[in-house]
């Protein structure tokens, strides 16, 4: 017998459930979405109420179709407002992100009863077009609830991936995984998307990259095939369908009943994507989906194409580091106004283009609010990064992309890393993959010299240079500050320095790290 995780029939049910469909339409008609909060709690009551009501099958599966529609709507706007969310959330964020998934698993469980039903009727055979359709409809909401679990940083549902892999094999059993039937995607479109969102490796991505990512895939994951066995010269994964593992890059191969997720076309697309991208190409000429714009397009190709090709390899060797901790502080602003409470020279002043009279950057208070590290312990330690564990006491909204400072103990220098990824446990628990950038740095001022216009000094940081390594100084900036060959003024005590903004060596959401070209050094 086919079996899944559903919620049966409540005994006692806690409110009556409307199973009317004109009323439903009606009440859904009316839904308040400008208050999404409110629209997702009266829907999720509703789909709760009545996926623990006694239904048949057909008639289940009416009604799941009058909210799915609604569904997708309302998660799309509370997926919005997780834009600028980071770990640990805001305690408005985090209470969002539980009415999200919950407002998905109900859907989910709706359709797990339904598909239950017709696979298990114990006369007659159930229409395998309806069944197709269902199975579809059921692997699409368990993708959603991975999505947004990914989006919101909490751990994947237990039984989620197995269950995707039961309903995947009861389809290819049933020989109806290839059947798209109306506007539901066929059973092992659905499955391959969760497949390669999980092979893209969330926890390193933003939200804009994730949300770009299910667009791109809304389009062409069709072009990646499930087969039986690898095929010779074929870029591709292993899935191993026991168990509730999702697909991994250093998964071994397949044995015998296995599957494979054939991507050679898919990365053939993505690679001239890039290629089109980089010669100037706009992504809605290339046939991107609207939304895919502008240079993060060229960025998350390139990514794409990376992970579901040769997969992520690891290029140092981990070391455990059992009971080591360090201190942490994130952020462009709050690392350079720690590093200015350290005793060092005032900023020199800068000259008023119009009046040359001297403008002071002021230095740091000492009345000023001082920047508190937070303790995190290390899990491992690399040649190029560090992950960390820890369990904040304030919502701190951490993000991949984020810059850290961090040292040892308070004797320590500090140095420079960026998160690369993120992901949070039970009880609060968050846990990062930190790249280390550089073992020193500098607080800054940055002026942009925009034509006459004067513009305010803007907090920065300088990366020095490692001639052993052929590195140059850099600098790290604020968003919105670069632009290439751009002039700016630079306070770096005990030094005043005109230079040129040279090519961006990384872009993320929090900073530009940039080269520069010094045109003029004022030394003092």
């Amino acid at each position: 017998m086919f079996t899944l995780n559903a919620s049966g029939a409540d005994p006692a049910p806690r409110r009556p459930v409307e199973t009317r469909p004109k009323t439903i339409t009606e009440w859904l008609d009316r839904l308040p979405f400008g208050s999404p909060a409110d629209t997702a709690r009266q829907l999720a009551t509703a789909l709760y109420g009545l996926n623990r009501h006694e239904l048949g099958a057909d008639e289940h599966h009416t009604l799941l179709a009058l909210y799915r529609p609604m569904v997708a709507r309302v998660a799309a706007i509370l997926e919005a407002q997780f834009t600028d969310s980071g770990a640990p959330p805001q305690p408005q964020q985090r209470q969002i992100g539980e009415l999200l998934r919950e407002l998905q698993i109900e859907l989910g469980v709706g359709y797990k009863q339904v598909l239950l039903a017709m696979a298990n009727r114990r006369f007659g055979r159930a229409s395998p077009k309806r069944t197709a359709e269902v199975s579809a409809r059921l692997l699409a909401a368990l993708r959603d609830i991975q999505t947004a679990c990914y989006l919101t940083h909490t751990p994947i549902p237990v039984g989620l991936w197995q269950e995707m892999h039961q309903i995947h094999a009861f389809a290819l059993a049933s020989n109806l995984a290839d059947n798209a039937v109306g506007d539901a995607a066929s059973p092992s479109l659905a499955y391959s998307q969760a497949l390669l969102i999980a092979l893209a490796d969330p926890p390193q991505m933003s939200h804009a990259e994730l949300v770009h990512t299910r667009l791109y895939l809304d389009h062409f994951a069709a072009l990646a095939m499930l087969t039986s066995a690898p095929v010779a010269g074929h870029c591709g994964f292993p899935i191993h369908a026991e168990g509730d593992a999702p697909p991994s890059h250093f998964a071994a191969a397949t044995t015998n009943g296995g599957l494979w997720l054939d991507t050679a076309a898919l990365c053939r697309h993505l690679h001239k994507t890039v290629l089109r991208l980089r010669n100037g190409e706009t992504p809605q000429r290339i046939g991107l989906p609207p939304g895919m714009e502008g240079e993060r397009s060229l960025v998350l190709c390139k990514r794409l194409l990376k992970q579901w090709s040769t997969g992520a390899q690891r290029g140092f060797k981990r070391y455990a580091t059992p009971d080591n901790t360090v201190q942490l502080v994130a952020g462009v602003s709050a690392i350079h106004r720690m590093l200015e409470m350290a005793p060092q020279a005032a900023p020199l002043p800068q000259k008023d283009d119009a009046s040359n009279l001297p403008i002071h950057v002021e230095p740091v208070s000492a009345t000023a609010a001082a920047v508190d590290a937070t303790p995190w312990t290390v899990g491992n330690d690399s040649a190029s990064g560090l992950a960390l564990y820890g369990t904040p006491d304030a919502p701190l909204n951490l993000k991949v992309g984020d810059p850290l400072a961090l040292r040892a103990d308070d004797a320590a220098a500090w140095s420079l890393g960026v998160i690369r990824w993120i992901r949070m446990g039970e009880a609060q628990q968050v846990e990062l993959g930190v790249e280390r950038l550089s073992p020193q740095v500098q607080p800054v001022w940055v002026r942009p010299l925009r034509g006459h216009s004067k513009t305010n000094p803007e907090a920065a940081l300088f990366i020095p240079g490692v001639p052993a390594l052929k590195q140059h100084d850099r600098l790290l900036l604020p968003r919105q500050l670069y632009g290439i060959g751009m002039d700016a003024d630079v306070w770096h005590p005990p030094r005043q320095y005109t230079i040129t903004f040279g090519r961006c060596l990384e872009h993320t959401p929090s900073f530009d790290l940039i080269a520069f070209t010094v045109l003029a050094d004022e030394q003092p």
